[in-house]
């Protein structure tokens, strides 16, 4: 796929994918903020209507007018938790090959220029600490070129983290069960909604040929 600059390309797609990760990042948080005392006062709906909207915005959620409190997120204040953002952006980027199925008028990327906005999204920061994602980004890329299916995308990794990581988070309690099952539907709408952007954006950047 040619672009009238390869950089500027690079640059605007691994930074749609980093600030989906953040968004993502911050709706669990506003899930978990809502199922203490506010949980029959603010509908999940509009946490999740608000936060797919627009999931390159950061800070949608703050039109909520509900702040983000330290104390009663205070499980999620933890530098264990904090790797949650570098994983989440992980699990996106090594999906990134999947990008191959979009097609413009002048083509479709090539594995190099997959393989570039990858690493441009892991050296802003994603990360797959202890292989907690099980997903490998040249195994997607070979189901890409082979027309196999790729395994849905879901928030089995995540509970998983929180398992092993964030015991006062895997504790069986009302607002723990509640955030895992929001996190169920959240994970799988916000990569839908991610393919949809990278889409939208890729043909905007692509020079349109013919």
């Amino acid at each position: 796929m040619e672009f009238v600059s390869e950089r500027t390309a690079y640059t605007i797609i691994s930074e749609t994918v980093v600030k989906a990760g953040v968004s993502l990042f911050n709706a669990v948080k506003y899930v978990y903020l809502i199922s203490d005392r506010d949980f029959y006062n603010i509908s999940i709906k509009d946490i999740f209507k608000i936060s797919l909207k627009n999931i390159t915005d950061t800070t949608s959620l703050y039109n909520t007018g509900i702040k983000l409190d330290k104390e009663r997120c205070k499980e999620m204040n933890s530098p264990e938790y904090e790797r949650v953002l570098s994983l989440i952006v992980y699990s996106f980027a090594v999906r990134l090959p999947e990008l191959k199925n979009i097609k413009t008028s002048g083509g479709s990327l090539n594995d190099k220029q997959i393989k570039t906005i990858f690493d441009t999204v892991c050296e802003k920061g994603a990360a797959n600490f202890e292989n907690i994602i099980v997903d490998d980004f040249e195994e997607i890329r070979r189901l890409v070129k082979s027309g196999k299916p790729v395994p849905a995308y879901d928030a089995e990794w995540f509970k998983s983290y929180i398992y092993g990581y964030v015991p006062a988070l895997a504790a069986i309690t009302n607002r723990n069960l509640f955030l895992f099952g929001s996190c169920d539907v959240l994970f799988t709408l916000f990569y839908s909604s991610l393919q949809d952007e990278l889409e939208r954006v890729i043909n905007s950047l692509a020079v349109i040929k013919g």
